[in-house]
This record gives structure tokens, sequence and C-alpha cells, in this order.
């Protein structure tokens, strides 16, 4: 190889190992958007508590605690903490704070407290992060931890019949179980009173419930549709039962049936 080629074939080797490098160190750059507020915190947890995270998810309801983008360890005690939660640009429907007992594992019902928007304690509030440099301020966030769930084995089973015509937009059907509901007086539940089940596809003819449940003493059970664009309200109950029962640790209780006619 000539003396010339030998220069041309060096300041290749180094114009690709230069790219390279860059690749890689953009491919390491810290992620800039991110969630700011303040978590505010009182009583005392149920059980010793092994750890609590941020946690975020960009739909709602999630369907499991694999919809749940589980964040940073916060501080276990004192009356706040200000917090940066960093995330990719997007739209999270869900922002809020889960903890851990001791020798526990996450679930949805971990989820503790939640940022809302106003006075509506059904619906999370939504947080856009436009771009990966996007700041959202102000997201603050209420913990009492005496009214945290403690998560076990427990269940609420149940079957439900469809018949009739789906209506148009539908995403899924869910039952819900809550501890806190009454029409004469009112008294609506929070989402931290309320136990999600699975979702029951549009078109459905028939199906088995199932609700990962906190222990309580849950007083209605309700069917709710969930259609695109619609956000979690007293609307979408389409079925109610007021039958109460209690759920114990590590148990399956038989909940209500349902037929739904469209």
């Amino acid at each position: 190889m000539s003396f010339c080629n030998k220069i041309i074939y060096l300041i290749a080797s180094l114009f690709i190992l230069f790219a390279l490098t860059c690749e890689m160190d953009h491919g390491l750059e810290p992620m800039r958007s991110h969630i700011q507020g303040t978590i505010s915190y009182r009583g005392e947890w149920p059980a010793p508590a092994e750890e609590v995270r941020l946690v975020g998810a960009t739909r709602f309801p999630p369907s499991g605690i694999e919809d749940l983008i589980i964040g940073e360890s916060i501080p276990l005690t004192g009356d706040s903490y200000d917090y940066d939660f960093y995330l990719e640009p997007g739209v999270y429907k869900l922002v809020g704070v889960a903890w851990r007992e001791q020798n526990s594992t996450w679930a949805i019902a971990s989820i503790c407290g939640l940022h809302y928007t106003g006075t509506d304690s059904l619906t999370p509030g939504e947080v856009v992060l436009a771009s990966d440099t996007s700041v959202a301020r102000n997201v603050n966030i209420f913990v009492n931890r005496a009214q945290a769930h403690r998560v076990t084995n427990s269940k609420i089973v149940g079957s439900i019949k469809f018949e009739g015509t789906w209506p148009d937009s539908v995403l899924d059907v869910r039952v819900i179980a809550t501890t806190k509901f009454s029409l004469f007086p009112v008294q609506l539940p929070t989402l931290l009173d309320i136990s999600f089940s699975n979702g029951v596809p549009a078109g459905s003819d028939s199906a088995q419930y199932i609700i990962d449940a906190f222990p309580a003493h849950y007083v209605a059970t309700a069917v709710l549709l969930f259609k695109i664009n619609d956000s979690f309200s007293l609307n979408s109950i389409i079925a109610l039962d007021q039958t109460p029962y209690t759920v114990a640790e590590d148990t399956t209780i038989a909940g209500p049936d349902f037929t739904i006619t469209f």
C-alpha cells in the first residue's frame, strides 16, 4: 500500500470511529423530558413499607401492572417531597405514587396517590410531554398513607353476558367493585376506593370477569362501558348491583353476575 493510500485509509478509519462514537454518545444522553411536582403525605403505612415509587401510565384504566411505568424510588417518610419524574415524550393518563410493603409485589392496588385536576376524583389529571425537552410543572400528588391498600391474592369473580348489538367506538367493558358508593345521600368513590377487573373485549357474547381486589368491605359492583376518547365517570356505568360483601386476604369471592342488553 502506498504512503498516500495509507493516509487516506487512516483518515477514513478515524472518520468512521468518530461517527460511531458520536452515535454511541447520543444514545447515552440523559432524558430531559420530565414531570415536576410535590408529593404531600399524612398518616402512617398500614404495614412496614419496603419502598415507594413514582408511577405513570399512557392508558387509563390500566389493564395490569404491565401498563404501569414504575419510576424512581422516593422517601418513605416525611411530610412532603419535591420530585422530578423523567419520562419519554407522550400523553400520560395517570401519574401517581405506589407503595410496596415488605415481602410483597407490585400491583395496580399498590397505587396510593394520584394527580387530579380540579375536583374530579374519578379521572386522573392528564399530563402531556410534547417533546424531549418538555417539563410539566405543578403535577402535585396527595398520599394518605393510612389509606394505602395491602396487596394480597384476593379476587372477586363473576360472569357477564351481552345481548343485542354493541354500540360503536367501544374499547372494552370493565367490572368494578367499590368500598364507597351511595345514591341517598350521594357519596361517590375516588379511584382509590375502586378495584378494577380485566377488560372484556367489545363484541363478546359472554365472559368471566376477574377483579384483583384489595381486602375490604365492598358496597357496590358495577359494569362500565369505555368508549374511545371518553373519560371514566358515572356516565360510564351500564349496570349496578349494590349487594355488599367482604373480601378477606387471599380469598376468592363470588361477585354478582350481570346480563347487559344493548
